[in-house]
């Protein structure tokens, strides 16, 4: 479930039931400790209208989510997937010919993550062949710490697959070399390299097959979050709220969309070097 920045108690409630039934008084205490001030009696108001919405089951003193609405919650979901992928072209990302592009424009890195993350990664990870890896270079993985929910829903939807994601991250602070241990080193490999593709901080890019998405970042904000890596050891509540103000500041971000089967090949030679990529026996085995 993805939280938003007030939760309501409702949202609360789904988010202790997500990982497994637990009992009424086990519930007040767990939302108590999401949601400072909360009372009994507001935990209880906020479980009946969830009852009435049929998203929750109480059997005598058990809570539990109701597996009808997750069922009908993950058709309405699958759904959606399979027609927003279906109308890609439309949007102007599968449909690229090679040597063309489509650039975007964003005022905030939260619009922007939105997109690529959200939208445009998801589609053309689908829509490429699934024994290919993806490269993706990062300057500062910082979508981790800003959603790090989202990524870890997108690295679960990556495992169904047999695909490979190849992170190259090109600074080495203490956050970098923190997030080495989210990923397994096998399907999901992230190397610090202390080569780079490009010596502006701001330029970060995908690979899937023959398409890139290559982002540059506002100047300023790509300087406002080195600065954040630079002298943040520890992902605390503080550094959270840090890099999602700077998420939420103005400024100007471009993405652009390129099919470059030339150009893609060189920067997948580049920093193939540094993964081990599997053959395709061995991903089907690590599924």
């Amino acid at each position: 479930m993805k939280r938003t920045e007030h939760p309501t108690i409702e949202e609360q409630i789904l988010e202790v039931l997500r990982d497994g039934s637990v009992s009424t008084t086990e519930l007040i205490r767990h939302v108590a400790d999401l949601r400072t001030g909360v009372t009994k009696q507001g935990v209880y108001k906020a479980l009946r209208k969830l009852k009435e919405e049929e998203k929750v089951v109480v059997a005598g003193k058990t809570v539990s989510l109701n597996l009808e609405w997750i069922h009908d919650m993950r058709d309405f979901f699958d759904s959606a997937e399979r027609r927003y992928a279906s109308k890609a072209s439309a949007m102007g990302l599968l449909g690229v010919g090679e040597r063309e592009k489509v650039v975007y424009f964003f005022r905030s890195l939260n619009q922007l993550d939105s997109f690529w993350g959200g939208n445009a990664f998801r589609i053309f990870s689908d829509g490429m062949d699934s024994d290919e890896p993806i490269f993706v270079y990062n300057p500062h993985e910082w979508f981790f710490y800003l959603r790090p929910e989202t990524e870890q829903s997108l690295l679960r939807s990556m495992s169904k697959r047999t695909r490979q994601v190849l992170i190259t991250v090109t600074h080495n602070d203490p956050l970098d070399r923190k997030l080495k241990a989210e990923f397994d080193g096998e399907r999901f490999q992230y190397h610090i390299s202390a080569k780079r593709i490009s010596e502006k901080d701001n330029y970060y890019f995908n690979i899937f097959g023959d398409y890139l998405i290559e982002v540059l970042i506002d100047e300023r904000i790509a300087k406002r979050i080195d600065e954040f890596y630079k002298r943040t050891k520890v992902f605390d509540e503080a550094a959270r709220r840090e890099v999602s103000t700077i998420a939420s500041e103005i400024g100007r971000h471009k993405l652009i969309i390129t099919k470059n089967r030339r150009r893609a090949e060189k920067y997948k030679k580049t920093l193939g070097k540094d993964f081990y990529i599997m053959k395709r026996s061995e991903k089907r085995e690590a599924i």
